[in-house]
């Protein structure tokens, strides 16, 4: 990692908050480098990093840090600290095109409980990775309207190896089978997905780790290892 936003864009995707990281100005650098020579090849996100400020914000810092000015120390290292953030959130809407804001604004709607208080809370049990793939598909559905369709694709993206049937009689009846334990996350996962992408008349039934019998399918017949449609 040479560059601040690239360090930051880690830090989310592992699932750390950024107000916890803290900023420094490097002890020793690199002119040609952002982060502190120490970071580079860092594939581990630290608590406490070390920035190069004159690399591309030259013109914002070069009084804050003059090496003939001593006073105020912590103050200044504070207001570093919180100008280096500010500007690598600015680096990361940059990066941003029409798409990334759409999925922005929808995320802040359920984050803010727009969506009901519910939904608000079961976004908490989504990884990064998964609400990327869940805001995606939101706003294709806003687009398309195909909710079925976009259900299953949610589903088996987050959930590999998952298999979606959709009954075909006159009957609104989606089976799922997911090879993954009933746990707290998963089953708020699936209750937000159903609220999200599907009509109220559609019946989910999901099939835990086993999956239900098919008959002349050998591998859905084994003893021990079969659920009960």
């Amino acid at each position: 990692m040479n560059y601040i936003w690239e360090a930051l864009i880690k830090a989310k995707n592992d699932g750390i908050s950024l107000a916890k990281i803290d900023i420094e100005f490097a002890s020793s650098y690199s002119p040609y480098m952002e982060l502190s020579h120490s970071f580079i090849n860092n594939r581990v996100i630290e608590r406490e990093m070390e920035l190069n400020p004159y690399y591309r914000f030259y013109n914002i810092f070069k009084d804050l840090f003059a090496a003939d000015y001593h006073d105020d120390q912590e103050l200044r290292e504070v207001a570093f600290d919180l100008l280096v953030h500010y500007l690598g959130q600015l680096d990361l809407l940059q990066g941003l095109d029409r798409i990334e804001y759409y999925k922005l604004f929808i995320y802040r709607e359920l984050k803010n409980g727009n969506f009901g208080s519910e939904l608000a809370d079961i976004l908490s049990y989504f990884s990064i990775k998964e609400k990327n793939i869940l805001l995606k598909n939101l706003l294709k559905l806003y687009v398309t309207g195909d909710h079925i369709y976009y259900f299953k694709d949610t589903v088996k993206k987050i959930y590999k190896g998952s298999i979606v049937y959709i009954n075909r009689k006159d009957i609104n009846e989606i089976l799922v089978y997911i090879r993954q334990e009933d746990n707290l996350k998963n089953l708020k996962i699936m209750e937000g997905l159903k609220k999200l992408f599907l009509p109220l008349n559609f019946t989910v039934r999901i099939y835990w780790k086993f999956h239900f019998g098919i008959i002349d399918v050998d591998e859905t017949m084994k003893i021990d290892k079969i659920a009960i449609y």
